[in-house]
């Protein structure tokens, strides 16, 4: 029973250590490749551009750019009736 329990500790602490080391790497190379963005954007003396576009439906198909442009004439219309703002009349039941 006790070798069990011993067992299972160092298993779950091994577990862990590999779980640090894992995230630990991850980090590591995320902080090599920011580095290497700011180093390459300093050495050809642009501005690091960090702001991204974001589809926001990136299943839609892209809209083709509009064929043929139509000019036309507008005019305004003045002999257009004012609505009632009134209810309708309810009419009775026959």
């Amino acid at each position: 029973m006790l070798v069990m329990r011993l067992f299972r500790s160092l298993f779950r602490l091994l577990m862990l250590v590999v779980g640090a080391l894992i995230g630990l790497g991850l980090f590591v190379i995320a902080l090599l490749g920011f580095v290497t963005f700011l180093l390459i954007s300093l050495l050809t003396g642009r501005k690091p551009n960090l702001s991204f576009r974001v589809n926001k439906n990136p299943w839609a198909g892209h809209k083709p750019p509009a064929g043929d442009v139509v000019d036309i004439e507008a005019r305004e219309v003045t002999d257009a009736v004012p609505l009632s703002l009134r209810p309708p009349e309810r009419r009775s039941p026959q």
